[in-house]
């Protein structure tokens, strides 16, 4: 079975369209022991998470060669928005390309890092597409605590270097450029 571990980034720029990043990370069963292990051996001290924009540059090099090293597959979908809307707005959209094409690429379970109260939002938006019929039912989808699953902290390594990349910072895509699909996010 296909597992995909979501998380999330934005970067606000006030003269400019601001970037929000959905990405996931599609890891296959017999390999999340593994990556689990790899990303808990990256965290730093007694830090709970291992957390793209909180590590320092050396750390960043090191996690993203380690999380490269791991050779999974990342379905990123960004949503450029204007410094006037909100990023729910654009994490909606986001969400509405996402979810189909992991459900097209027969993903059997989702897990997104948990924003707490703000999962509401998100559990509307997989109803609405389940009763429209463009995700499969049998895909499983929830949302869990950083802290919970190591995996998801790939997701969060993929989603912070996209981020990165998108607004001018090239030190990292290099090593992913190869295995992330893009979708548009678009408001029509």
């Amino acid at each position: 079975m296909l597992f995909a571990f979501v998380d999330e980034s934005c970067r606000i720029r006030q003269d400019d369209d601001c970037v929000y990043v959905l990405a996931a990370v599609l890891l296959p069963t017999e390999k999340l022991d593994r990556i689990r292990a790899t990303m808990d051996a990256l965290r730093y001290g007694k830090a709970p998470t291992v957390h793209w924009r909180t590590e320092r540059v050396a750390r960043r090099h090191l996690i993203a060669q380690a999380v490269a090293s791991l050779e999974c597959a990342s379905v990123v979908a960004v949503s450029l928005y204007g410094a006037a809307s909100r990023s729910e707005r654009a994490r909606r959209h986001a969400l509405l390309r996402l979810l189909p094409e992991l459900s097209e690429r027969q993903v059997g379970t989702v897990v997104f890092e948990s924003r707490r109260e703000q999962d509401a939002g998100d559990k509307a938006i997989l109803t609405a597409l389940r009763r429209s019929g463009r995700i499969a039912t049998e895909m499983s989808v929830s949302w869990e605590r950083a802290n919970s699953d190591a995996a998801l902290w790939t997701a969060d390594v993929v989603a912070g270097i996209v981020t990165g990349w998108l607004g001018g910072d090239q030190r990292w895509w290099p090593l992913f450029e190869g295995r992330v699909t893009f979708l548009e996010a678009s408001e029509t």
